[in-house]
């Protein structure tokens, strides 16, 4: 009788197979320095929004197959960073360090959130912007070539400007947009229609500042929804979708932080573990021979954002379209002047 030992490599995860008399056995292991093994999927927190923490909180409970470093500006983290970073310990997988000096240029992937409340203190009604630059700046000057999704209120104007800030392609820096008011409006619909949100395609077009529901281009198990609504006998009418559009932006607020969360582990799926998804995202379009960002239905996959064909729209969601494009391009022409 003889053992044979033979390592195999996975994207996920790296597995010591062991062939012996009884079958194959399986044995994980962590995948970081301790095991002298380098992560590829690795990603920087750049922020202290709570849907950010909450998000850390949910790769540490799931033992996400994550490397992620948190951005300090202060030499000396804040209770809740250390509480965070000591919960790690408890994952096999999942890696979380916090640090004033991050290796930019081994980053894949930065979640750019809100500045810590010292800065904003500090800088004041201009806080959010220097914020913006001074992560792009820091981040470009050491060498980062990754992708950066902006996790921001008003994120039409961050995309824009990380765009401006950075040089880096357009199909590289995006922003959550409307993915989380659109991922409301499918668990709306399937909770009215008593089927889940699954086979359900609904997107929320515009910024989050002027958002609308694109009913024209959603659909139910590859059926128009305008369509069922148009039939007799259909259980799911008009006053319906009435009362989706009313209240979809209230329900969104309620579990914002949750929504958020879902939004992330689907961005980094995408990005990380070969996952692609449609869904509607802020990034860069030229209008009126400008360039603007806006959040529209997007591929999200390991290359970054992918347009795939122009946006068809009824007349009326076109006309409004237009005016919010046009309101976007006027305030990104006052954000210039600043």
């Amino acid at each position: 009788m003889f053992t044979k030992v033979r390592l195999r490599f996975n994207t996920k995860r790296d597995i010591l197979l062991l062939l012996y008399r009884g079958g194959p056995k399986e044995i994980t292991f962590r995948q970081d320095e301790k095991w002298r093994i380098q992560m590829d999927n690795n990603m920087m927190i750049c922020g202290e929004n709570p849907e950010l923490q909450l998000f850390l909180q949910t790769c540490i409970l799931h033992d996400e197959h994550l490397k992620c470093f948190w951005f300090q500006i202060n030499e000396t983290p804040t209770g809740q960073v250390v509480s965070l970073v000591e919960s790690s310990a408890f994952a096999d997988n999942f890696v979380l360090e916090a640090t004033a000096h991050p290796k930019w240029d081994e980053l894949q992937l930065i979640l750019l959130g809100t500045p810590p409340k010292d800065y904003v203190e500090a800088e004041g009604e201009n806080a959010q912007r220097r914020w913006v630059q001074l992560v792009i700046n820091q981040a470009m000057a050491n060498g980062f070539r990754g992708k950066i999704c902006v996790v921001l209120p008003h994120d039409h104007l961050w995309v824009y400007s990380a765009l401006r800030f950075s040089g880096l392609p357009a199909n590289n820096v995006f922003g959550l947009g409307t993915m989380g008011l659109s991922e409301t409006v499918a668990r709306l619909l399937g909770e009215r229609l008593d089927i889940g949100s699954d086979p359900i395609y609904a997107n929320v077009i515009g910024t989050q500042d002027e958002a609308f529901i694109a009913w024209s281009r959603a659909q139910i198990a590859g059926n128009s929804v305008l369509g069922i609504v148009a039939q007799d006998n259909s259980l799911f009418g008009q006053a319906k979708l009435d009362e989706i559009t009313k209240d979809y932006q209230a329900k969104l607020v309620q579990a914002k932080e949750v929504v958020t969360v879902l939004c992330l582990q689907r961005i980094c799926r995408a990005l990380f573990f070969n996952h692609p998804i449609l869904v509607p995202l802020t990034h860069e379009i030229e209008f009126a021979k400008q360039k603007i960002a806006v959040s529209e239905p997007v591929v999200l996959s390991k290359q970054g954002v992918a347009v795939l064909t122009k946006l068809t729209l009824s007349e009326e969601e076109s006309t409004q379209y237009m005016e919010v494009k046009q309101n976007v391009l006027a305030e990104l022409e006052n954000l210039r002047k600043q």
